[in-house]
């Protein structure tokens, strides 16, 4: 391991300057050090991005930059999600490797955290850490598997939007870490540091290793204060939580992220492990419903009785300890068919979305005990509960339904009388076209002559471009080709490496044709504007959108002619398709 790394530091390389290019984007400012990468403001045409650098000696590293690249191409075809920062293009020139993402527009959460640390505070409020963990689970699960989670991969924006920024950087710091060149950060899986290939377990580490650190403000380490002695009003659910989401053998923690962000959202986000909630009750405060797990919480209290009445018995000691262990022992017998095992609290949780009725039988594997849900002394009344609030739901899912129809009859009625009306319109202004047409032939002629000289513009069928060839995204270190033959690669300015054979969906020329086709005019004004008799035009329109992102007019991306078109072409919105974008080139002349 080289001074560096052992000292927890990489080298520091030199830092990009403004109007440097990299990857077809364009600097404008540096934006911060992370331990794998210098993040940079960035222009591609027009549009702000952020680019990723790698520090020089990890980007040298086979290991490490084969995983960034690998996990940036995963991160680009994920589908686009409000906690997660878009992946837009990735690459490779020399011993350079870099990721160019959408604008991280926000403050680091590692910088947010260390302001607080340097200023005598702590971490964060219990329900802003738990919506933070909560946000960030639900972007690694549209995402896919990070592999390097930590406080430098959260963005939070002015307005509290959290976002995961650096979803294809995360395989490459556990990468590094494998290969000795970094330290292993304390969020980082025990089994990911020694050199296992990052999963979705690893990523539940991180996710605890994260609520504990925006909890009590400082990083996760053995030996440290537990988050329910450090942070006044928890309770040791949180600490439950952590850990087993942190246990060190794979096995023990929870299966997904998803579990985790139900059981945190649940624990904080929804109060079941925040005492202050039973004391602003009793102070009048209006409450939610508390949730299932806090009843049964509740009821398991010491003292408490069986069911929550006040003529039972204690609480079976059996079922106390199951309560507070997260040991998934419990099978639900449906039919024939036997689930599981589970968890209490997962059991909890299927009975709130009603995948647990009664009639259904809880089965402890260890004992056999077999027990209707419906008749269970703890969960009966959660089921009854959860019963009561469903067919709520339903109800007023119903009545939605039938208030949406009856409006949708009125919107019909109105617009077939708007309809006969128009028709009548159209009647009478024919009437009245042919008697003027009659008393005004020569005007009437001439109008319709100056009509057709303003709209003789011929504009030819598209055409699909020639597949682009591209090097710039290999892992050999080679420069990026561009399809021209110039600098200017036309896929990088348009911020979308796929290629033209990837298997998915594009726009079928005819398509294009017919929505282009209908700004006939605007883009015959171009022409008369700037005096020119002709126009090659190159496009290219994003999948999702629709929209035209990248625009070129006979082979420029400048001029008075190319500035005019590029506007009417980007007013235009083209059908969304599944796919990361659609190419074609068309002709217009006068």
């Amino acid at each position: 391991m080289s001074a560096s790394a052992a000292s927890g530091r990489v080298q520091a390389p030199a830092r990009l300057g403004a109007g440097a290019s990299v990857g077809g984007v364009t600097v404008t400012a540096p934006l911060r050090r992370t331990t794998l990468a210098d993040l940079y403001q960035a222009d591609a045409g027009g549009t702000p991005c952020t680019l990723m650098v790698l520090h020089a000696e990890l980007g040298r590293l086979p290991a490490v930059r084969d995983a960034v690249l690998d996990a940036a191409a995963r991160a680009a075809a994920a589908g686009e999600h409000k906690h997660l920062v878009r992946t837009l293009g990735s690459g490779a020139e020399a011993d350079r490797v870099w990721v160019v993402t959408e604008s991280q527009d926000g403050n680091c959460l590692r910088d947010l955290l260390e302001r607080k640390r340097q200023s005598g505070g702590g971490g964060l409020p219990a329900r802003g850490a738990g919506n933070l963990v909560v946000g960030v689970a639900a972007a690694i699960a549209a995402g896919g598997v990070h592999g390097g989670l930590s406080t430098e991969s959260i963005i939070v924006s002015r307005n509290g939007r959290v976002r995961v920024g650096d979803l294809a950087l995360g395989a490459g710091v556990a990468a590094a870490v494998a290969a000795g060149a970094l330290p292993a950060p304390s969020s980082l899986a025990p089994e990911v540091a020694r050199g296992a290939a990052p999963d979705e377990t690893a990523d539940v580490y991180a996710l605890g290793a994260l609520l504990y650190e925006a909890l009590v403000g400082r990083p996760l380490e053995r030996g440290g204060p537990r988050p329910s002695e450090a942070v006044a009003g928890l309770t040791t659910t949180i600490d439950e939580i952590i850990a087993r989401t942190c246990a060190a053998d794979p096995a023990r923690r929870f299966g997904s992220v998803e579990v985790v962000k139900e059981l945190v959202a649940d624990a904080l986000g929804r109060g079941a492990a925040v005492e202050d909630d039973a004391a602003a009750s009793a102070h009048g405060a209006p409450q939610a419903m508390p949730s299932l797990s806090g009843q049964i919480a509740a009821q398991a209290a010491p003292g408490a009785a069986i069911g929550g009445g006040g003529g039972g018995g204690a609480l079976d000691p059996v079922l106390a300890a199951a309560l507070a262990d997260s040991t998934e022992k419990w099978l639900i017998t449906k039919g024939r068919l036997d689930y599981g095992p589970f968890s209490l609290q997962q059991v909890l949780d299927q009975i709130e979305t009603g995948q647990i009725v009664a009639g259904n039988i809880i089965v402890d594997k260890d004992t056999g005990a077999r027990t209707d849900v419906g008749a269970h002394p703890l969960l009966a009344p959660m089921v009854d509960a959860a019963r009561q609030r469903l067919d709520d739901a339903r109800r007023a899912h119903a009545e939605d339904a039938h208030q949406t129809k009856e409006k949708k009859r009125g919107v019909l009625l109105f617009a077939g009388l708007a309809a006969v009306v128009l028709a009548l319109g159209a009647v009478l202004y024919l009437i009245l076209g042919r008697d003027h047409a009659e008393k005004k032939p020569d005007e009437v002629a001439g109008v319709a002559k100056l009509g057709g000289a303003s709209l003789d513009v011929k504009i030819s069928e598209p055409k699909k471009p020639a597949p682009v060839k591209r090097s710039g995204g290999s892992r050999s270190g080679g420069k990026r080709s561009s399809s021209g033959g110039g600098g200017d690669d036309d896929e990088m300015l348009a911020l979308d490496l796929s290629g033209d054979d990837d298997a998915t969906e594009t726009l079928d020329m005819g398509t294009i044709f017919g929505v282009y086709s209908r700004y006939g005019g605007q883009l015959g004004g171009c022409l008369s504007k700037t005096g020119a008799g002709y126009a090659s035009i190159s496009i290219i329109i994003e999948g999702k959108s629709g929209k035209v992102n990248w625009v070129r007019v006979n082979g420029q991306k400048g001029g008075g002619l190319y500035d005019c078109i590029n506007r009417v072409m980007r007013s235009m919105k083209f059908p969304s398709v599944n796919g990361p974008r659609s190419r074609a080139e068309f002709d217009i002349s006068r």
